[in-house]
């Protein structure tokens, strides 16, 4: 079976979307706000560490979400980031970026996780894992991640709504987090307001690909619960077309970074490449030497000059 032909078609993909986005109301504002500083893990990085408001939203379908807020404290209009969590569903802090000069929303859609920790249970699986991949996939407009970039785009208007943050803004994130970075730039490409997005070993890309591995990482998760009966299987398959980067790819006209790791065996560096081959504006990837799937500093490196050149 070839499953590329399973897929939605461009215009399947943008019209989908397009609906999606005439949902999201476009003066969203939070109902919650609480101030709170972020403190460091035993392992920490940079994203793990940093102070920033708390912002609760109410998604379309009334599911609660929080952001963390991290407004640059220098005077003017500034660049604006908006970084997208991992499958984890771990809320992240960037000072650095900050202190750059750089305002940075961090979203995470479905109240996975807010500043008391995790929370809806309701999105998580007997074990506390994310069910968004797999939710509802016979179901495309009550997909999972229907609705989880529903709530990216309510958070990014009302980003777009602060007097202090420029027009073009950056997208960036780990794994599910590089993913989503790269389809909430497509799906917002029309609008002119994607400045540069930089993907770390991005989940979402290439699912027929993935599929057809021995090991399949970390797209098991979706594989194993698609079902056997030929016409549903497809049927599911084709809606992980519109949250695949590889058939958003030709709509990514903005500079776009990705990473992956040599060793990557959850996001498998050759499913990358793949989607690097398909894009169709300024580019770069980098490999990096004996890296496992993981989400380290040299990306924030990477990604802040990606930003500092093409914001």
């Amino acid at each position: 079976m070839k499953l590329l032909k399973i897929y939605p078609s461009l215009d399947e993909v943008e019209s989908y979307w397009n609906e999606a986005l005439s949902e999201v109301p476009t003066d969203a504002k939070p109902i919650e706000q609480v101030n709170r500083i972020r403190f460091p893990g035993r392992d920490a990085y940079d994203y793990h560490a940093g102070t920033g408001a708390w912002l609760r939203f109410r998604g379309v379908d009334e599911t609660s979400f929080w952001c963390l807020w991290q407004e640059c404290p220098r005077p003017g209009v500034r660049k604006a980031l908006v970084h997208l969590p991992g499958y984890g569903t771990e809320a992240s802090a960037h000072p650095s970026l900050v202190h750059s000069g750089y305002h940075v929303l961090h979203i995470n859609p479905r109240g996975y996780c807010g500043p008391d920790g995790f929370g809806n249970k309701e999105w998580r699986g007997p074990e506390g894992g994310a069910t968004v991949i797999y939710r509802n996939l016979d179901r495309p407009k009550e997909y999972g991640y229907r609705l989880w970039f529903q709530d990216a785009i309510m958070a990014f208007r009302w980003l777009q709504s602060r007097p202090n943050v420029d027009k073009r803004l950056g997208f960036f994130g780990s794994s599910q987090g590089g993913g989503t970075a790269l389809i909430l730039a497509s799906i917002l490409s029309a609008e002119g307001v994607v400045g540069a997005v930089a993907a770390d070993v991005p989940f979402l890309t290439n699912f027929p690909m993935a599929f057809s591995k021995h090991k399949r990482g970390g797209y098991e998760m979706v594989f194993s619960r698609l079902p056997k009966e030929e016409k549903k299987f497809q049927q599911c398959f084709h809606t992980l077309g519109f949250v695949d980067t590889v058939v958003h790819a030709p709509r990514l006209n903005c500079p776009v970074l990705l990473t992956a790791g040599e060793l990557d065996d959850i996001c498998p560096s050759d499913t990358i490449h793949s989607l690097y081959e398909r894009l169709p504006n300024t580019r770069a990837i980098v490999e990096l030497h004996n890296q496992r799937h993981a989400y380290t500093p040299n990306f924030l490196s990477l990604a802040k000059t990606w930003f500092n050149l093409y914001l």
